[in-house]
């Protein structure tokens, strides 16, 4: 019996039985088709994650945030009986502990009422630096930026994002004009470019200098968070570590403060979204399983039908070995049939997926990825679950009695 044989036997019979051939084959082509899909989804998805986070940034920043105002204490979260606020003052410490850091961004963020004459709206008011545009990568379409002059002058200007523009001036020329902010005047003098983040519309930004939020909301030097731009990506952790030192030496609390680079948080973003896409693509691994019962199921229909063959089989010289050989070849070629034609329609489905979420937002980053690992290991994994199912029957087919089975009707 040569190597080829039970692969032509193995055709034969699906040719013989068509309609039973394609419902074993369904199994296996759902159960691909919803692996390759859902692992293709899953990589789209942490793909555009990690796109989001580059062009927001990316992996040389440093984040640094004062003591959360609370702490967990017998199962639940009670306020901290003590406050050590993070100020503009521990910035220039920064710049004096090391010289790796580019640009820096206070932050004094917070909810405005704007206004123009009698049209308002609601907008996220952000106190910052005239570096937010470098280290958010996030420039103007009109006007200028903030200056350090604004900054260091405390003047009362504003960039705005492209909503509040819309809402408040309906398409007409802002630059020179006056808004109100939470009741104070102040002078427009740019619109940032248009930026959707992890699906959400930026446009409702106003930023002004974090001096001059000091000054007229907070009453204090205190700022939020600081965001550091490091200028080489090796020298990240080395800052990380000055501003830790300069917490610790500054502040009785100082190892509270949060100090978290991005790259950190881009991995642990990565990590989950990897999990999740492992957990969805094990979860829909489930149907091949399914669908390997379903072969299991035709090829003992398979043994009972073809008894007489298997006794001529053996009265001719067959050996156990061969019919054992035989018979997982089928269940082999029948699986791996069906994890061909699952990977195709895998590969559809998460082609039309793409198309529809760009069909809803056309500027989504989302995109689906298959990948060719994913391919081979769908397949693989299908002409395992075959060889696996397969073996029972094959066995009960290489185990029968030659005289039996030529009286079998």
């Amino acid at each position: 019996m040569i190597s080829l044989e039970p692969v032509a036997v193995g055709l034969t019979q699906l040719r013989a039985n068509k309609l039973r051939s394609f419902l074993t084959l369904l199994g296996i082509m759902v159960g691909v088709a919803a692996v390759i899909g859902v692992v293709s989804l899953g990589e789209g998805l942490r793909r555009a994650v990690m796109g989001e986070f580059t062009a927001s940034g990316g992996a040389g920043t440093v984040l640094v945030n004062p003591p959360e105002p609370g702490e967990r204490r017998g199962g639940r979260w009670v306020r901290r009986t003590w406050e050590d606020p993070l100020t503009t003052d521990d910035l220039k410490a920064f710049y004096a502990e090391t010289n790796r850091i580019q640009a820096a961004v206070p932050g004094v963020d917070g909810s405005a009422q704007v206004q123009f004459g009698r049209v308002s709206t609601t907008a996220a008011l952000a106190g910052t630096s005239e570096d937010y545009p470098t280290v958010y990568s996030w420039p103007v379409a009109q006007g200028r930026n903030l200056s350090a002059d604004d900054v260091e002058q405390a003047r009362r200007v504003c960039v705005i994002g492209g909503r509040i523009r819309q809402d408040l001036f309906a398409g007409e020329d802002p630059l020179g004009r006056e808004i109100k902010v939470n009741g104070d005047r102040y002078t427009v003098i740019g619109v940032l470019t248009e930026r959707v983040r992890f699906g959400q519309d930026q446009g409702n930004q106003v930023i002004i200098p974090y001096t001059t939020a000091q000054k007229r909301l907070t009453g204090n030097r205190n700022v939020m968070g600081i965001t550091l731009l490091v200028d080489d990506l090796d020298a990240v952790e080395g800052v990380a570590e000055a501003v830790r030192r300069v917490l610790l030496r500054r502040h009785e609390h100082g190892a509270e403060f949060r100090v978290r680079t991005s790259r950190e948080q881009m991995e642990s973003a990565e990590n989950t979204l990897s999990v999740v896409k492992m957990v969805g693509g094990g979860i829909a691994g489930i149907s091949l399983l399914v669908g390997g019962i379903g072969i299991m199921n035709i090829m003992l229909v398979s043994v009972t039908e073809r008894t007489r063959e298997i006794g001529v089989r053996k009265a001719l010289g067959a050996k156990p070995r061969h019919l054992l050989f035989q018979f997982v070849a089928e269940a082999v070629v029948l699986s791996l049939a069906g994890g061909v034609f699952g990977v195709a329609l895998g590969v559809g489905f998460g082609l039309a997926a793409d198309a529809a979420i760009h069909s809803f937002d056309p500027q989504s980053l989302f995109s689906s990825v298959v990948s060719a690992a994913s391919v081979l290991w769908s397949l693989l994994f299908a002409s395992l679950v075959g060889l696996f199912f397969g073996v029972y029957p094959a066995w009960r087919a290489s185990r029968l009695d030659p005289v039996e089975a030529l009286r079998h009707e």
